[in-house]
């Protein structure tokens, strides 16, 4: 779509386009992860399970170094897009790909270099110490192609391609459905078939996504004159990322000291029953977080161009929406959590207290889709310090006191309860930042009102 479109055609037109093909992918994603953990908990069981979760801490240093260079850049081309000038667009996507390969390496060889060393730390047990291993390397030999294939994902979708950012995801998930099919439960493979399998998916992704930059229709081109590293553009990319970076790495954090605390007050069954409430959740917050993304470019789009009071329908239509499928995911998950825990091969005498877990989990629903909507926006429009209130608050700070402070009163309930009460407090916080800048607005047309009057 030619960016006048964008500026101008119907906006529920416009908004469906990015946001339905940015959701779409984002969910097809979550499937393909979601698959591994059905055909690990299927093919290996619990202990496969829990191993994964305790390797996937290290996994989100990958997915939050693409996420902040591909969403930092994404941002930057949007307002550089709107304001019609493509030449600098191309200079940062340049830049990206530098990064990209540069920081990939580095994470690539230390990261099996002290593979040991760090699984331990991640706290892994004798009996999930094989399958968190051999998860984590097949994940890290493949860190440059994970990498580009995250970030590689929100530039598509600025560059007004968000059909093929979908089909990018599309692809890459259904290849991961048939080999994890294969790998894991006809070949045997186990956790290590379940890494082969999401490793070709991600090389997929990112082969179609390096050709359309390349050699296909894109609007902004990768250009072997722009591959210099640009200091000054690596440092805007990393500033206006660190919100999706900080994301992901809270999340990794939070996720070794629930493990660590899960063994701590339970048992390897506790951290698998909440490594079902993960996968569960993650097609909510993993949706919103799509939508956030979708709706980025189209922020930076019209703030870059100054049309302000298009930009907020977009917010206001979006919220709506977020809303509305909060309620409809808790309500599903109410009506049916207990056959959709059967799928992860969860034994039968669990059910019952991993079903009543993942309610508690999972019952900020209906607001999660807000607090990504609102970090996503004041990340586009450059507000960062705003972005990682929110972003950081939810993610890390409030749910990493919780897991602390609670399970030793209540136990392993502490760390489901977690989450919930985090964004409980974050939508406190969220609400109390709209306040401000609403304030700051007002006194400043009321200033611009009183220039006028004493001018006239």
């Amino acid at each position: 779509m030619d960016i006048k479109d964008v500026l101008n055609s119907n906006i529920f037109k416009v908004w469906v386009r990015f946001i339905l093909a940015s959701v779409v992918g984002v969910v097809l994603n979550t499937i393909y992860t979601v698959v591994d953990g059905i055909f690990i908990g299927q093919g290996v069981g619990e202990v496969g399970l829990a191993g994964v979760n305790i390797a996937w801490p290290a996994v989100t240093l990958i997915v939050g170094i693409g996420l902040m260079i591909g969403i930092g850049t994404s941002s930057i081309m949007a307002i550089y897009m709107g304001k019609g000038k493509n030449k600098k667009a191309e200079k940062t996507l340049g830049t990206c790909i530098s990064l990209i390969i540069i920081v990939g390496v580095t994470i690539t060889i230390l990261g099996l270099i002290f593979r040991g060393q760090i699984i331990k730390i991640l706290g892994a047990t004798p009996d999930t110490m094989q399958s968190a291993i051999d998860y984590y390397t097949i994940i890290f030999i493949i860190a440059i192609p994970y990498m580009f294939a995250t970030a590689l994902n929100p530039i598509v979708r600025t560059d007004g391609r968000p059909d093929l950012s979908m089909i990018m995801i599309g692809v890459g998930a259904v290849a991961n459905i048939i080999l994890d099919w294969l790998f894991v439960m006809k070949l045997g493979f186990g956790v290590k078939g379940a890494a082969v399998a999401t490793s070709a998916s991600i090389v997929i992704s990112m082969t179609v996504s390096l050709y359309h930059f390349i050699n296909g229709k894109a609007t902004i081109k990768i250009k072997k004159e722009n591959l210099k590293v640009d200091t000054t553009i690596v440092r805007r990319i990393l500033k206006i990322g660190f919100v999706s970076f900080a994301i992901q790495i809270s999340y990794g954090i939070i996720l070794l000291t629930q493990n660590k605390t899960m063994f701590l007050y339970g048992s390897t069954i506790d951290v698998a029953i909440y490594t079902v409430a993960t996968y569960v959740n993650c097609f909510l917050v993993n949706t919103c977080m799509g939508i956030a993304q979708g709706l980025q470019p189209l922020i930076g789009y019209h703030y870059g161009a100054k049309k302000y009071k298009r930009m907020n329908q977009f917010i206001y239509i979006t919220i709506c929406v977020c809303i509305l499928g909060g309620v409809l995911v808790y309500s599903g998950i109410f009506a049916y959590g207990r056959e959709i825990i059967r799928i992860f091969g969860v034994d039968s005498k669990n059910i019952e207290f991993a079903y009543k877990m993942i309610l508690i989990y999972c019952i900020g629903s209906p607001i999660i889709g807000i607090i990504f909507t609102m970090s996503g926006y004041y990340q586009a429009i450059g507000k960062n310090i705003y972005a990682n209130i929110i972003s950081i608050g939810r993610g890390f700070v409030f749910q990493f006191i919780f897991t602390i402070v609670l399970p030793p009163f209540i136990g392993t309930t502490g760390v489901f309860l977690s989450l919930p009460l985090a964004e409980l407090i974050t939508f406190i916080i969220l609400g109390v930042i709209v306040l401000i800048e609403s304030r700051k607005k007002s006194i400043t047309l009321l200033k611009n009102k009183s220039i006028l009057i004493n001018v006239l």
